[in-house]
């Protein structure tokens, strides 16, 4: 047994077994799509926006939800293909890259890898970047979440999946969009974003711990931790 062998059990681990987990675990996240990725995504629902891997589906059944019209889903994993085509969108058996190395120029509005990044190796994350910004049109935007290389908790997510290869901080994803002729990278902080309920209060009181936080490493350490959450959000725009 190996270690993609833990990969092909995430859906069961996590309690997915069938169409209503699905939607459950997407209403478990939409406060943070509808804050940081919707702003991200095309003004028109007819743009194709493709979902590299999507896992169980979650994510795409919310683009559905919101309207897209042409939406996909690429999964190497025939177990979570199988809950991925139960949301009724189009889904596609397949490594990621393999898929996009068969894409046509300027084919996909937006593409996203949510929890993705970290599963690669350096050199396939060279070869994502590349194909993504041939793939994507002008204007197109690559969405990615992955563990926050700059965050002192980064171990807490980086580290609890046996699958995780690597992670990066803004400054060398930024670089790299850079390398491959991105146009600019935009990066949000998931902490706030994440808070549902009671946020009058939450909000508040994260901003100001961060501060202090801030305050207390750059005071014993002369670095400066601009994004805290062990989660952050890259926007790459071609």
């Amino acid at each position: 047994m190996g270690h993609f062998d833990y990969y092909h059990y995430q859906a069961t681990a996590r309690g997915i077994r069938g169409l209503d987990d699905v939607r459950k675990a997407a209403l478990d996240r939409v406060h943070v799509w509808n804050r940081i990725v919707l702003p991200w995504l095309p003004s028109a629902p007819q743009q194709p926006i493709t979902e590299l891997a999507c896992g169980h589906g979650s994510f795409l059944w919310w683009l559905k939800e919101r309207g897209f019209e042409r939406v996909t889903g690429v999964d190497s994993s025939p177990e979570q293909i199988a809950f991925a085509r139960q949301v009724g969108v189009s889904t596609c058996l397949q490594d990621a890259i393999e898929w996009l190395r068969l894409q046509p120029d300027q084919s996909q509005a937006a593409l996203a890898g949510i929890d993705f990044l970290e599963h690669l190796s350096k050199d396939d994350v060279m070869e994502l970047l590349r194909h993504c910004k041939r793939v994507l049109t002008p204007g197109g935007r690559l969405i990615l979440r992955y563990p926050n290389g700059d965050s002192p908790l980064v171990g807490m997510n980086l580290f609890n999946d046996i699958t995780h290869v690597w992670t990066y901080t803004p400054n060398c994803l930024e670089t790299l969009a850079r390398m491959h002729e991105f146009s600019r990278a935009h990066f949000v902080d998931e902490s706030d974003r994440a808070i549902r309920d009671r946020r009058w209060l939450k909000v508040p009181l994260c901003r100001l711990s961060q501060a202090l936080l801030r305050g207390l490493l750059q005071a014993a350490a002369k670095h400066k931790v601009k994004f805290w959450s062990p989660n952050i959000w890259a926007c790459l725009e071609c």
